[in-house]
């Protein structure tokens, strides 16, 4: 029989992986020298770490289905966003046919790049619901003041990989770190951390479901100690982290992994000549 999850992967657009283009069929172009092996590697040699959408007002622009109904938005203008942490129940986002997640409480972000006028014109139920926003001064806050249109979003391709700070366990025994697998199209709010695999890893993972899987299982581990110690280090009160702070993990688990793998900095340096610790 075949894997549901696996099957489903297929409808989604191989941006997933990447966060950016296809990936290329090209193997990777060097491997590891006996130099690179004794490097230290961090999250950030593998993944580009970014906050996730900061949209001047969940309240407004996130929206359920039921919500998208009674408004009548338009479809066009609607992109499926992950709810909060605390409100996922799922770590492996499953995605159907369209690329959307199988979720039991979706959410859709509202965004268009169209001016007032042309929504006033063409699509009068989302203007509608704009003026209500306007009424509430959705388009005075900060976000939304240095934005034109002061609704349009940030555009953000999905991440295969997020990382959701869960808050302090009263059991004290779960990792107030956790890491998604995603397989969908959806973004995700700035509360988490969205990881975009860097070129070489991404031509690993892309046609490799058990790799993904095992990676995914990889980055939980190190939740519960290299994350959990980075947070502790660098984060705020609240025990949340930068992108810049996760980027700074230590990697040895994922080079244990996969060994041979060239990180693209690495790679590049190479090429021209360098050692991995001199200046370019």
């Amino acid at each position: 029989m075949d894997n549901p999850v696996e099957k489903s992967i297929t409808n989604v657009d191989r941006t997933v992986v990447s966060g950016q283009q296809e990936v290329s069929d090209a193997p990777d172009p060097v491997k590891r020298s006996d130099s690179d092996k004794e490097r230290s590697y961090t999250l950030g040699d593998f993944f580009t770490i970014k906050r996730g959408v900061e949209t001047g007002g969940n309240d407004f622009f996130i929206l359920t289905p039921m919500e998208v109904f009674g408004y009548d938005l338009p479809e066009e203008f609607l992109r499926p966003i992950l709810p909060g942490p605390s409100a996922l129940a799922e770590q492996e986002i499953v995605a159907d046919s369209r690329g959307d997640p199988i979720l039991d409480n979706k959410r859709f972000l509202l965004n268009s790049p169209l001016q007032e006028w042309e929504i006033k014109q063409d699509y009068p139920s989302l203007w509608r619901y704009l003026e209500m926003g306007m009424e509430r001064c959705v388009h005075e806050r900060y976000s939304c003041r240095h934005r034109n249109p002061w609704y349009s979003q940030e555009r953000r391709p999905p991440a295969p990989y997020l990382c959701a700070y869960m808050g302090k366990s009263n059991k004290g025994d779960d990792a107030p770190f956790r890491f998604i697998l995603n397989h969908s199209k959806a973004i995700a709010q700035n509360v988490y951390l969205m990881m975009y695999p860097r070129p070489a890893l991404a031509r690993r993972l892309r046609d490799d479901y058990s790799l993904r899987v095992t990676l995914w299982g990889t980055l939980n581990d190190m939740g519960n100690d290299e994350v959990l110690h980075r947070s502790r280090i660098y984060g705020d009160a609240s025990g949340k982290l930068e992108p810049m702070e996760l980027a700074s993990v230590p990697a040895d688990r994922i080079v244990a992994l996969m060994p041979d793998l060239v990180p693209d900095s690495v790679a590049q340096m190479n090429l021209f000549g360098q050692q991995p610790d001199q200046e370019i």
